[in-house]
């Protein structure tokens, strides 16, 4: 035999033989035991080939770690939440992100709870091998329930100022064997509030705006009974806006998600509002705002300082669509500073990290139109 055909045939065989040491070592790795968010042990017995969600926020991390492909299940508002749609209506919104999301399965994804129910016989014919949920309750009735490995990530998508979120990434990587696609999602995120971040740090506190943050919208104006919430309930703790260089004037109210009287926000007297819209072509509850009698009195009316922003819920608290709302709000908190932060390039980057489509802010922002009208502003 010739001996550089020799030579080819030792190294395939050398290929070969640690092809099958990889393999064997891979499948060595199991069971693993790792904890959850909540300290819970979990133990898998096999690689996750099937996967079910509780949320959407929990498909989104799944989907960002590369492993949409297993998902075979998930809340009711996933089909609208994750390529921002009118809610029960596929037509509207983000449609080539929901034809090309997860291979183009969106719209046959199965349903497996709706924002009250969980359809516990559902999930068990589908038989996952593992579910991901958001909380201790959730996990326990799955465990009663189902029967196979339940994670509890949790974690808000808003939560940028410390380890909490991250966490939770890191944790889904460890269950998916992702743990690289984890860090390289954790870092993808970090740069860009570092984007952000080391020019507002840097300012003094005279130099940041006061602002107030209308979380839940105006869409029935100041207070909807039936919901609990609109212009008066808002979130002390929006890591965001802190980012963005505003100081966020319900700051000192303990706890998250609060409801606070119209009297307390016209003493604060803002010199920023920020309202939360997720109604395309719909601009009535920014000028409900701007034009109440009740406000005329505060800085940002007189000022003309009020606007719209991304909605930071969605059945959850999409990390996507807050961060974007941290370059928008540095951008009109701080135009100087910021002239140069393209919000359309960013945006798009941000939600291809976790959806891993193109494009999709740029079609937020045509089917919002509030989004258009101020990027075409500033050209």
């Amino acid at each position: 035999m010739h001996k550089s055909c020799l030579r080819n045939k030792t190294l395939a065989v050398i290929l070969v033989c640690s092809l099958f040491v990889i393999g064997i070592t891979a499948t060595a790795s199991y069971p693993k035991a790792f904890t959850d968010t909540q300290g819970r042990d979990v133990i898998l017995d096999k690689p996750i080939e099937r996967i079910i969600t509780r949320s959407p926020d929990e498909a989104r991390i799944v989907i960002g770690l590369g492993c949409g492909d297993k998902l075979v299940a998930g809340e009711q508002a996933t089909k609208s939440c994750l390529c921002p749609m009118t809610f029960g209506n596929t037509e509207e919104g983000c449609k080539r992100c929901f034809d090309d999301i997860i291979d183009g399965r969106m719209a046959s994804l199965p349903e497996i709870s709706t924002r009250y129910d969980i359809y516990f016989e559902k999930i068990a014919q589908l038989k996952p091998d593992l579910i991901f949920c958001g909380n201790l309750k959730d996990a326990e009735a799955f465990e009663d329930k189902i029967g196979c490995p339940v994670v509890v990530l949790g974690g808000q998508g808003w939560n940028l100022g410390d380890e909490g979120y991250f966490e939770s990434i890191r944790v889904a990587g460890q269950a998916l064997d992702a743990e690289d696609e984890a860090d390289d999602l954790i870092d993808f995120v970090k740069g860009k509030i570092d984007l952000v971040k080391t020019k507002t740090d840097n300012m003094k506190p005279e130099d940041k705006p006061r602002v107030y943050f209308a979380s839940r919208g105006a869409g029935a104006g100041f207070y909807d009974p039936k919901e609990g919430r609109d212009f008066t309930r808002t979130e002390p703790k929006y890591d965001p806006l802190k980012i963005a260089g505003g100081i966020n004037v319900a700051s000192e109210i303990n706890g998250s998600t609060v409801n606070v009287a119209l009297e307390q926000i016209i003493a604060w007297n803002p010199d920023f509002v920020f309202i939360s819209n997720s109604a395309a072509k719909n601009s009535t509850a920014l000028n409900f705002i701007k034009g109440s009698p009740e406000l005329s009195s505060v800085n940002a009316i007189k000022n003309g300082d009020v606007y719209n922003c991304f909605y930071p819920h969605c059945r959850g608290t999409p990390p996507d669509r807050n961060l974007i709302n941290m370059m928008y709000m540095a951008k009109l908190l701080h135009p100087t500073e910021f002239r140069d932060l393209d919000l359309e390039k960013e945006g798009n980057e941000i939600f291809k990290a976790f959806l891993g489509v193109d494009g999709v802010f740029s079609e937020y922002a045509d089917y919002l139109i509030w989004p258009r009208e101020y990027l075409d502003s500033l050209k």
